[in-house]
């Protein structure tokens, strides 16, 4: 692992990348380690469903879905409105697509169940964790308080499955982040019986459960909630099933925004990467930092952590102290997590200026073949060079 750089958020799939380019905030870049590879699980036609129910879905408030409602073999789909479908998404009660899609459903969580496990976590709590790619398992519940980051070491096809023989709680506000390239779509969380995620939880990954899934007061989901033989219970919720699609284009290079150049299927800053530090590929050691492109011992302004040179002030994977990770609706500010010096979209903190899949507003995303610039979706960034197209 090395330290942390001022970089960008990825999500990394195997034909496209999404991007949000230069949102002002630290981010930690890694290099890749040997592992055993993992096949990424199709799960069909209940891709195109932000919620898949047995029996019936319940809304209480305003909640909003990118993609597909449905319920199979059940037929009730309550509180919407006030809750939103955006479009393309649209509803499935007791129809084909949405008995197709709990077939799909069924058969990736017997694909995934059967993934040996790779890490025994039963009894642990997954909050204050930074974990790499692999096969977690629980014998019995899994419990998600604080916060759990999810490292993909810039392997694009890295893939997270967690193996839950009862069920997945989290705690209030408890949030996933991400780093260095981990994908919302690989990720997977498997449940033997029921999941609740908490109010104003900020929760990643596709949510498969063989029972029931209730997503609690102001709780957001960049992902999946599909249940097998239960209900989906929503009450105020922000569901981005979109976060592989959002910059969907044909040819599946990279755009690269704010200066930013590709390396690894990564979009990077040459001049303060560390692990792409003057070049692609070029890696400071840990007691480095990179600055103007250039491998410099680390400074005194900044504090020696295990595996980065960290500055304590502003990190939010080290604030105030060396593994101290904020929420991710929260900024690292003076040494301390406090409130989002920028703006907080379905509970994460992003910079609406720059962000690409919240352009001037959340949700907002911007084409595969645009950047975002001062709050504006084009071609081009302030300098008027191009983005790279797809």
């Amino acid at each position: 692992m090395k330290r942390s750089t001022f970089g960008f958020v990825s999500v990394v799939v195997p034909t496209l990348l999404v991007i949000a380019c230069g949102n002002g905030f630290v981010s930690r870049t890694g290099q890749s380690r040997p592992r055993a590879a993992l096949t990424v699980p199709s799960l069909g036609t209940a891709r195109s469903f932000s919620v898949l129910a047995g029996q019936t879905v319940t809304n209480t408030g305003p909640s909003t879905l990118n993609a597909d409602l449905g319920v199979s073999p059940g037929t009730a789909l309550t509180g919407f409105p006030p809750g939103l479908i955006l479009p393309p998404g649209t509803t499935h009660a007791a129809d084909s697509a949405a008995a197709q899609g709990q077939a799909d459903l069924g058969n990736a969580y017997d694909v995934l169940k059967g993934y040996p496990c790779t890490s025994d976590l039963t009894g642990t709590n997954l909050g204050e964790k930074t974990l790499t790619p692999g096969v977690y398992c629980f014998t019995s519940e899994a419990l998600l308080t604080g916060t759990l980051v999810l490292d993909a070491k810039f392997e694009a096809d890295a893939v997270f499955v967690f193996q839950i023989v009862s069920k997945l709680t989290t705690g209030t506000s408890a949030s996933v982040r991400l780093i260095n390239g981990a994908n919302p779509c690989n990720i997977f969380w498997v449940v033997g019986s029921s999941a609740t995620i908490g109010a104003g939880t900020s929760f990643t990954g596709n949510i498969l459960a063989l029972t029931s899934i209730a997503l609690q007061s102001g709780a957001s989901l960049s992902g999946r909630a599909l249940a097998r033989n239960g209900e989906v219970t929503l009450d105020d919720n922000q569901i981005n099933s979109g976060v592989c699609e959002a910059s969907a284009g044909g040819g599946g290079e990279l755009t690269c925004c704010s200066g930013a150049v590709a390396c690894n299927n990564s979009c990077v800053k040459l001049a303060t990467d560390a692990n792409h530090c003057g070049a692609c590929g070029k890696s400071c050691t840990a007691n480095e930092v990179c600055s103007a492109g250039v491998c410099n011992a680390c400074p005194a302004s900044r504090t020696q952590c295990t595996d980065q040179c960290a500055d304590l002030t502003s990190d939010p994977f080290n604030c105030g102290a060396c593994g101290k990770v904020c929420a991710t609706s929260q900024s690292c500010t003076a040494g301390a997590c406090g409130p989002c010096e920028g703006t907080v979209c379905s509970n994460s903190c992003v910079e609406v200026n720059t962000d690409r899949l919240n352009c001037g507003a959340c949700g907002h995303a911007c084409a595969a073949d645009q950047c975002c610039n001062a709050g504006s979706c084009s071609k081009t960034e302030a300098s008027g060079a191009l983005c790279k197209p797809l």
